[in-house]
């Protein structure tokens, strides 16, 4: 079983632990020496060292900075191996043992999750109404489960078509790589279609003799939800009811079978490969990869010399005719058991500000959670960035915020390894349905 899989049942397990006990952890590691600063533990998902983590660092010494005597961030970095290993293995043990930071980050889509198991504290009244009003509607989708908000998101994230130039000219696509944006006249407002999308992919197969496009289909982690999940959305379907119970015509629908389909059909047809040579599009073997933001800094900076002309292009749309792209990344969280709600939430709300989100995101190649943001960062104005800042707002999508999305993303990941593989769709998505069902009746006890 793949890292990921492990990760997501282990996820699930123990958050169904917790829930069963009616209880989170008792206390979290908030201290108050005499008269001094009362000292609140958080924890982060990355390395000291990464740009990222350096990032977070550079934050948290601006709130203790800000708040000398009154609250001090001591701030403990947990790498987060592949899939999900690592970072999340320490709040499994932490929910078990009762020991969980005061303040922590986590992946957004688990917000349900850990909500109802009663890990994280409602931020509702905790937030000022400006700094709210400020976060992008998909970043509050994300962190509000059953009408009560529980994690702010420290940046967005989303996914489009990322095109090789050079190649689009050598297979009679464009005419030449500088116009090559306008030849194809694919734009978030007139996106192209399944259809088209595929029409294309078959030109650059047919000259170039490779697949077309790194759909990363051999991840088998989130990004396999994260990244292919519009799929199915774009063609009318949906992956759980709306209020997470369930799954029974929605996982294995028609038009959840329709957007199945379409990738199976990508496959057979040789226009992508359930496993994928190594950074193909990167070094110019394949041309097209469908990837987030985290991508742009990559082809500036790491494969100019492999890929020196390249682009961006909408997520292609299906039966619907409606854009949906997917949404969603880390977010800040509070522990229900923090015995210092008020100044937890206060590093919550400062670690996601506009100024954080905005230092961040320079790190990290994705996009701020913060509306305000947008117009003191230049590279939203034109060029890759703004298609994505624009596909986000036009089509965001959030994955299900329910409290089994941990069953829910493990059993989308089989499917797509199983679909992939080559076995049927329609029979694949009636076997997992009847399975999730079984996971699904347990929440409800």
């Amino acid at each position: 079983m793949n890292k990921g899989w492990i990760g997501l049942v282990l996820v699930s397990m123990v958050l169904m632990l917790v829930a069963c006990s009616g209880e989170a952890s008792e206390n979290s590691e908030g201290s108050q020496e005499s008269d001094g600063p009362v000292k609140l533990s958080m924890w982060v998902h990355v390395s000291e060292d990464t740009l990222e983590g350096k990032a977070y660092k550079t934050r948290a010494k601006a709130f203790n900075d800000a708040n000398v005597g009154k609250i001090e961030i001591e701030v403990q970095y947990i790498a987060r191996g592949g899939g999900g290993t690592g970072y999340e293995d320490k709040v499994n043990a932490a929910l078990t043992t009762s020991s969980l930071p005061d303040v922590l980050t986590l992946d957004g889509p688990n917000t349900g999750a850990y909500a109802k198991s009663g890990i994280l504290l409602d931020l509702s009244d905790r937030l000022p109404e400006e700094s709210k009003n400020d976060f992008l509607n998909t970043a509050l989708q994300q962190g509000t489960y059953e009408g009560k908000l529980y994690s702010l998101a420290i940046q967005e994230s989303t996914v489009a078509v990322f095109y090789n130039k050079d190649m689009f000219v050598q297979a009679g696509l464009c005419k030449s790589v500088e116009s090559c944006d306008q030849d194809l006249g694919i734009t978030v407002e007139d996106p192209w279609t399944q259809d088209e999308f595929k029409q294309i992919a078959t030109t650059l197969k047919n000259k170039f003799n490779k697949p077309a496009i790194d759909l990363h289909l051999g991840s088998q982690d989130e990004w396999v939800t994260f990244g292919l999940a519009p799929f199915i959305w774009t063609n009318g379907g949906e992956l759980i009811s709306e209020d997470g119970i369930e799954v029974q015509g929605y996982f294995n629908s028609e038009n959840t079978a329709k957007g199945f389909a379409f990738i199976q059909s990508m496959i057979n047809e040789g226009l992508s490969a359930a496993v994928p040579e190594d950074n193909a599009f990167e070094v110019g073997i394949y041309p097209m990869s469908l990837s987030s933001a985290w991508t742009i800094p990559l082809m500036k900076y790491s494969y100019v010399d492999t890929v020196p002309h390249w682009g961006v292009l909408p997520y292609p749309v299906g039966e619907s005719g409606k854009l949906h792209v997917p949404t969603g990344s880390w977010a800040f969280g509070v522990s229900e058991s923090t015995k210092h709600p008020e100044e937890a939430a206060k590093i919550a709300e400062w670690m996601t500000n506009k100024e954080s989100t905005i230092m961040v995101t320079n790190a990290t190649g994705l996009l701020p959670a913060k509306a305000s943001a947008y117009a003191e960062v230049s590279k939203y104005k034109e060029g890759p960035d703004k298609l994505f800042m624009d596909q986000l707002i036009a089509g965001g999508h959030p994955r299900p915020n329910v409290f089994a999305y941990p069953e829910l993303t493990f059993s989308f990941q089989q499917a797509i390894d199983r679909i992939v593989n080559g076995k049927d769709v329609g029979e694949t998505l009636d076997q997992l349905t009847k399975q999730l069902e079984v996971k699904l009746e347990r929440h409800k006890r």
